[in-house]
């Protein structure tokens, strides 16, 4: 299982183009969580790291067919 560093989590909300409240309902957390993760000071769960995980293997799907475009619950 790949643990994501705050780099990565916040590369991968940038790529959505959310913020982080956004991010955090996307995912089911806080968007305080979200900018924690983002500064180092919490790191992810298991199940976390799994749904960025997965949302990041979506974006690169759909990034590959739609060219990027700005996501939302509906999208992933």
């Amino acid at each position: 299982m790949v643990t994501w560093t705050p780099e990565e989590i916040k590369d991968l909300r940038t790529r959505l183009v959310l913020s982080r409240r956004a991010t955090g309902e996307l995912l089911g957390v806080s968007g305080t969580y979200i900018y924690l993760l983002e500064k180092g000071v919490k790191t992810p769960s298991k199940t976390l790291n799994l749904l960025l995980g997965y949302v990041e293997k979506e974006v690169t799907e759909n990034e590959t067919r739609k060219g990027g475009k700005k996501y939302d619950k509906r999208h992933i």
